[in-house]
């Protein structure tokens, strides 16, 4: 099999549509701590990307922080099974990049074992050489840590290696690494128009045509 290259992906809003989830989480934090006073919904998209316990911090300065990250962590875990989707042609995709001899990797701000969790729950098992989050590291993204670990553990050079996500600090985390960047651009969080991504698609079919072209 050829060696294709190394496609390392950001999980929210790239692996996975976790913004139903992040949305009903936040509100049912909202309404226990903070007097019903929510963030509309185009706000909560904005807490996708950055470690969530300094969105937390910033959100409910008034608790005790580890205190909101159990809360969050309790409520947002029982709302996966129902709030967390794939994208379509998602599987087929990395299933025939697989094939042809890209290998696949995950680098995210969620913790591992909740980024294992959401791979088993969408059926995406044995797709993935490896996964970084943010406990396997010592910076999270848009630190290049993450990214950097998985080009060593799988021997891939920073030409040899593309950065897939879906934001701002998905695009720095790739330019703080060195690699390319692949950007989805129809989500619900607007891509600076500045940035200027290795690739920009629309979906995962677009994704795996532009990578064959």
């Amino acid at each position: 099999m050829n060696r294709k290259g190394l496609l390392l992906f950001d999980m929210d809003g790239t692996i996975a549509d976790t913004d139903p989830m992040l949305f009903e989480t936040f509100n049912i934090l909202y309404d226990k701590f903070n007097d019903g006073k929510r963030k509309s919904i185009e706000e909560i998209y904005y807490f996708s990307g950055p470690p969530i316990r300094e969105t937390l911090k910033k959100e409910f300065p008034q608790l005790d922080q580890e205190t909101a990250y159990q809360e969050f962590f309790k409520i947002s875990k029982s709302l996966y099974p129902t709030h967390i989707f794939a994208f379509p042609n998602e599987k087929e995709v990395l299933s025939h990049l697989k094939e042809k001899g890209y290998v696949l990797g995950i680098v995210t701000n969620k913790q591992h074992n909740l980024a294992e969790y959401v791979v088993q729950l969408l059926d995406l098992e044995g797709l993935f050489d490896i996964i970084i989050g943010f406990d396997d590291v010592k910076n999270g993204k848009p630190h290049a840590e993450g990214v950097l670990k998985a080009m060593d553990i799988l021997k891939y050079d920073k030409k040899e290696t593309i950065y897939v996500g879906d934001n701002d600090i998905d695009y720095e985390t790739a330019n703080n690494a060195g690699v390319r960047c692949a950007l989805v651009s129809n989500g619900p969080r607007k891509l600076n128009p500045n940035l200027k991504p290795y690739i920009k698609f629309d979906s995962y079919l677009q994704l795996e045509e532009k990578l064959n072209g």
